[in-house]
């Protein structure tokens, strides 16, 4: 089957989840309709199960650019989100508010979440759970490279990698390779020698 063809399946497919999400904003809220929507896609197998993701999301309000591919069981939480073109999210990501560049690389297990603190904690005579929450938009700079496991509480560059099992909870510089928990940067893309070298 031709990839526009594909897509039009795609898109008449999640008509009715978006109609259900519709109702359901109304009675849960906009954020826990969205996340439901998400993990019901998160589900859906093989190519036509991407792009069913790709449509839905768009449907939902959420930028995903074209030749974006969301991966079985990856769920896009916390809108207002955005991906770029040629993007790749892994299996079993999750992505709560960020902002992801064109032609990343996002492996599977990866958490992008909402910033460094997201639980308030200040006071000790009430609950964490009952203290709120701090959310800042996280964002993950073109043509970057999250290894598997790693998790991303700060920002990451453009040209950018971050090895398997990091824990970003600094901003990361444009060309850095980054490793750890917490990641520290270990190299520079701009200093390996290029093809033929």
């Amino acid at each position: 089957m031709p990839k526009p063809a594909i897509d039009l399946l795609a898109g008449w497919l999640v008509a009715p989840v978006v109609a259900s999400y519709a109702v359901k904003r109304r009675l849960i809220g906009d954020e826990r309709a969205y996340l439901e929507q998400s993990e019901r896609a998160a589900r859906w197998t093989g190519l036509l199960g991407e792009r069913r993701r790709r449509q839905l999301h768009r449907r939902l309000g959420t930028p995903v650019g074209d030749g974006a591919i969301l991966r079985f069981g990856c769920i896009l939480e916390r809108p207002p989100l955005s991906i770029g073109r040629f993007t790749v999210i892994g299996h079993y990501a999750n992505v709560q508010h960020a902002r992801i560049g064109s032609d990343c690389l996002i492996s599977d297990f990866v958490y992008i979440l909402d910033g460094p603190r997201q639980h308030n904690f200040d006071r000790l005579d009430v609950p964490i759970r009952d203290q709120g929450i701090t959310i800042e938009q996280v964002s993950v700079g073109c043509d970057s490279w999250i290894g598997g496991h790693a998790v991303i509480l700060a920002d990451v560059g453009e040209h950018c990698i971050v090895g398997a099992t990091s824990v970003v909870t600094k901003p990361v510089p444009d060309y850095k390779i980054v490793a750890g928990n917490p990641a520290r940067v270990v190299g520079d893309r701009r200093d390996r020698p290029g093809p033929g070298a």
